[in-house]
């Protein structure tokens, strides 16, 4: 499978990296602070996960997308993304907000040089997250 993010700057996509890790990670680690232990045995996370309302299953579900895009941004590829993306899109939509401007700035760069190189590619070479809207 060919992705964008081969040709994508390798000088932007190491300076991101880091800070949208930190970022993730931040947002993981608060979230994580406000719900309930999370056990290890499956068998008490089901008990756990039934304990808990809506809204901290919700901030339970956002906790493991952001450890998982965490995690592929260390080299351990989450399931969903591409093992060859270095730098998900959906990883720079949880940072949006959560990063310096110098940072923000450079995600904007970042993403500016994918949609560019995605329009350059046929449909059929595309990820979903780059389809036109009228695709």
């Amino acid at each position: 499978m060919t992705t964008t993010v081969e040709s994508a700057s390798d000088t932007l996509t190491s300076a991101l990296r880091l800070p949208v890790r930190e970022a993730l990670a931040d947002r993981a680690e608060t979230l994580r602070r406000a719900l309930p232990a999370r056990p290890d045995d499956a068998a008490q996370r089901w008990h756990w996960w039934q304990d808990m309302t809506a809204e901290q299953q919700r901030h339970a579900a956002l906790m493991e997308r952001l450890d998982a895009l965490c995690g592929h941004l260390t080299g351990q590829p989450a399931l969903g993304y591409a093992p060859g993306d270095p730098l998900p899109l959906a990883a720079l939509e949880e940072a949006d907000g959560f990063t310096s401007e110098p940072v923000a700035e450079l995600m904007a760069a970042y993403r500016a040089e994918r949609r560019e190189m995605a329009e350059g590619q046929p449909l059929e070479a595309r990820q979903p997250s780059q389809m036109p809207a009228s695709a």
